[in-house]
């Protein structure tokens, strides 16, 4: 079942044609309605994916949590790890 609350299918109870690893991550490749298959990442299915988050009018991220972002959205943006992409980082 998808636990996450802010999954379009949360709630649901999925088949689960298999579970792989995909960039270091346990996911679920399932199938929907339509028969096509997509992947669900296997935290979105855990008990601990349904507490509750607060939303809160000013939100504070650190700056440790943004430079991870960057990481991550640089080596999705690039996975061969080229240097084009330091040569543009201000």
């Amino acid at each position: 079942m998808v636990q996450y609350p802010w999954h379009a299918l949360h709630g649901q109870v999925l088949d689960v044609e298999r579970e792989l690893t995909a960039d270091g991550e346990r996911v679920y490749v399932i199938a929907l309605d339509d028969e096509s298959l997509t992947h669900l990442p296997v935290w979105m299915t855990e008990p601990a994916a349904a507490i509750p988050a607060t939303v809160v009018a000013d939100p504070v991220v650190s700056v440790a949590g943004l430079a991870a972002l960057r990481r991550l959205i640089d080596t999705w943006l690039d996975p061969a790890g080229s240097t084009a992409n330091a040569r543009r980082r201000p």
